[in-house]
């Protein structure tokens, strides 16, 4: 399709209509104080040679209150190979393996997760900037926001989408509402004590600890680098021949781009 019929499409996405109990919207009061871990993790692909991947990862947590972190810890970069076909999914699977590891520890307070959950556990909450779910062709966090705003305004509200999967808003001034995957029975005092934790402006409605632990977890370009000219000197030192680390993992693509 063109442009002219894409943006009449998109529109036909925007107005999408869907039936809503007002009722189903569920006001709750936010608390001053709280307290939670957030837990991360990064990933860049290193190498590929296509037979096999280079992953380097990092995870981490921070435990922190309404007034700031109290306690962190960064683990170190480690690399992975991994042999199949599917290496993206599999290094995503083995990085929230490695973030559910650390959730293990802490079963006395909230814990707070970047994404969608695949496991169930009371204490932790799964906290989701995006959902795939539609009404529709349109995204079932567009349509609840909609009507949330409609119904309840500036205020903190919730919305049930399923089991164990809500689409919230903790700040009354926040633009943006998030899925949150919760299997407690007790949401709405959990919702309560999170929106303690998202009043930094810089990320209004949503917990400043996940924002936080996910810049410092973060594998960046310059990190990935460093990674990658460390692991050829340490190849070439070990007697790998530079020619046989190009064999493996020289992308001719590159080459055809200039």
């Amino acid at each position: 399709m063109d442009i002219e019929k894409a943006i009449e499409y998109l529109s036909q996405i925007t107005n999408e209509h869907a039936e809503f109990d007002k009722d189903d919207f569920i006001e709750f009061e936010r608390r001053e104080k709280g307290k939670a871990y957030a837990i991360d993790g990064s990933s860049v692909k290193i190498f590929d040679a296509y037979a096999f991947s280079v992953f380097a990862r990092r995870t981490g947590y921070v435990f922190a209150d309404e007034k700031g972190i109290i306690e962190r810890k960064i683990n170190e970069i480690k690399l992975d190979f991994i042999f199949d076909e599917n290496a993206d999914e599999l290094n995503d699977e083995r990085r929230q393996m490695e973030e559910y590891e650390i959730a293990e520890i802490f079963s006395d307070g909230i814990v707070l997760m970047d994404g969608c959950l695949f496991k169930k556990r009371e204490n932790i909450v799964g906290i989701s900037k995006k959902s795939g779910q539609r009404i529709g062709n349109a995204p079932v966090l567009f349509l609840i926001k909609k009507y949330g705003e409609n119904f309840l305004g500036k205020k903190c509200w919730y919305y049930k989408i399923g089991d164990g999967m809500y689409a919230v808003k903790f700040h009354p001034h926040s633009r943006f509402i998030f899925r949150v995957d919760y299997w407690g029975d007790d949401a709405n005092d959990i919702f309560s004590e999170i929106s303690s934790l998202c009043n930094d402006i810089s990320c209004l409605g949503y917990p400043y600890p996940l924002a936080e632990i996910h810049k410092l977890v973060k594998i960046g370009k310059d990190d990935a680098e460093y990674i990658k000219s460390s692991f050829l000197k340490k190849a070439i030192e070990k007697g790998i021949k530079i020619e046989e680390i190009e064999d493996l993992f020289y992308d001719y693509h590159e080459y055809l781009e200039g």
